[in-house]
């Protein structure tokens, strides 16, 4: 399967405009030969912890959009937007299939508090695995990397792949970059991060988008400006990696 990771930066609270772009970006990345596109975290809108502009229930306009983009070029996407959820917010991310069907929806699990995320959003419940193109792939956004716990489930539940849209500022790009690493080096599954870039009221953003192998290689990556990069995921890999070097089944499950 080959994974699209489409590094753009948002145009703030316009989430129209917003997919507008992301459709030429499904059309092109389509066309290079890709199966799955993913975007940053909250890409309609750009992410802002405080802003519940735009919020949408299960089947919103914005989560219809990107429906009809995945039906109409045939591809499967993953974007992620302000959910309501009773009087606060999720940041929830959708897998949605070439027919334009949601398949699986994740919500953050690890709000940033450090930025109020806390304040206006609920957190999510579930880790969320679904299977694309052969490749069983887990869910994850932004500040998740900094908990391994989350990623290690996702390995013991069977993940090959892990998904993390995100809007990493530029001050802290290097821990991005090697927590993507560390993730996927730690599990032995590919990791894909996908980072917002430009500036909006909330932060300045770098790009640093990339996609790590199982043995923390990393297979592609973004500079600082808008592009499309793209790796092709094989399960193979991950199931010869854990083979030859069978770290998971030394863990001591014991210490508490």
């Amino acid at each position: 399967m080959d994974i699209c990771c489409a590094q753009l930066g948002s145009v703030f609270e316009k989430p129209a405009a917003n997919l507008a772009r992301a459709e030429d970006a499904v059309k092109k990345a389509v066309a290079y030969g890709s199966d799955l596109i993913v975007f940053p975290e909250q890409y309609p809108t750009g992410w802002d912890p405080a802003s519940s502009l735009s919020a949408e229930g299960r089947e919103g306009p914005i989560a219809m959009e990107w429906c009809r983009i995945a039906e109409e070029y045939g591809a499967w996407i993953v974007g992620s937007h302000r959910e309501q959820y009773g009087e606060k917010l999720l940041n929830t991310a959708l897998l949605i299939g070439h027919d334009g069907v949601i398949h699986a929806r994740y919500s953050k699990l690890h709000l940033f508090s450090p930025s109020g995320e806390d304040r206006l959003y609920s957190k999510g419940d579930a880790p969320v695995v679904f299977s694309c193109h052969g490749v069983s792939i887990g869910l994850a956004i932004c500040y998740d990397l900094r908990f391994p716990e989350l990623f290690r489930r996702y390995a013991d539940v069977g993940a090959e792949c892990i998904i993390v849209p995100a809007a990493w500022p530029c001050s802290r790009l290097k821990h991005f970059n090697l927590f993507l690493q560390s993730r996927a080096i730690e599990n032995q599954f590919y990791v894909a991060g996908i980072c917002s870039t430009g500036r909006t009221p909330v932060d300045h953003y770098c790009g640093g988008s990339m996609i790590v192998d199982p043995r923390g290689e990393i297979l592609c990556r973004a500079g600082e400006d808008e592009a499309l990069i793209s790796a092709v995921i094989d399960p193979a890999v991950v199931h010869e990696s854990r083979r030859l070097f069978p770290i998971l089944k030394d863990r001591r499950q014991d210490i508490r």
